[in-house]
């Protein structure tokens, strides 16, 4: 009984072994001779790569991304920050900076010295509104020049003596030609107070002539 208890405790132990080493066996030879698995397992490991690969790419290039938008929008503030500093600083300056101070135009020792000056601007609009109206439709005529020019030139020195500052006397000059002809040049010189007195030219023309007038103001002490 010792004997067959032993054999079959032998036999047992040869079928539980070889029960359990030939699925292994067949395991091994099922892969050593399938083509497909050796083919199939290689080719899946390089796209398992290249998807991690681009995760980790797109998680660079977005960190990159987000790092560039996180400069750029500090860069944007401290710029405003300055601006804002800096307008604050010349409001400032301007707020508390003393008041300047005027210097007077200083009269030269030789000439006079007016209390109002000649207002040569305003007499200058004057005389062009003045010309615009009387010339504006007027032809050309050669023989009525003359009383025309004398006529015009009373006319213009009551005018400007209105706006005139007291002591100033008026000289009145005025051409009119045609402008079918040559051009023509109208200069003056005088010696006077450069400082007190003052001179105003003006100038208009329509279809057939042309007007040049000059007002001297010449300071009378």
């Amino acid at each position: 009984m010792s004997v067959q208890k032993k054999l079959g405790e032998i036999k047992l132990s040869r079928v539980t072994f070889r029960a359990s080493s030939r699925p292994q066996q067949e395991n091994a030879l099922q892969k050593s001779t399938d083509p497909l698995a050796s083919r199939a397992i290689p080719a899946v490991k390089p796209q398992q790569g290249e998807g991690a690969q681009k995760a980790a790419d797109t998680r660079q290039s977005g960190s990159t991304i987000s790092l560039k938008g996180l400069l750029a929008a500090q860069r944007l503030t401290r710029e405003l920050k300055n601006r804002v500093a800096l307008r604050r600083k010349t409001r400032a300056r301007t707020q508390n900076c003393s008041p300047i101070t005027i210097i007077n135009e200083q009269t030269p020792v030789n000439s006079a010295n007016p209390v109002h000056r000649f207002p040569n601007a305003h007499v200058k609009e004057l005389i062009e509104e003045f010309l615009a109206t009387k010339l504006k439709n007027e032809p050309y005529d050669p023989c009525t020049c003359a009383s025309l020019t004398k006529d015009l030139c009373e006319d213009i020195k009551k005018i400007v003596r209105r706006v005139t500052p007291p002591r100033y006397k008026l000289i009145c000059s005025m051409a009119i030609g045609s402008k079918h002809r040559e051009d023509i040049m109208v200069t003056s010189q005088c010696l006077w107070d450069a400082y007190s007195d003052n001179v105003t030219s003006c100038s208009f023309q329509n279809r057939t002539l042309f007007c040049v007038v000059l007002v001297y103001a010449v300071y009378f002490e």
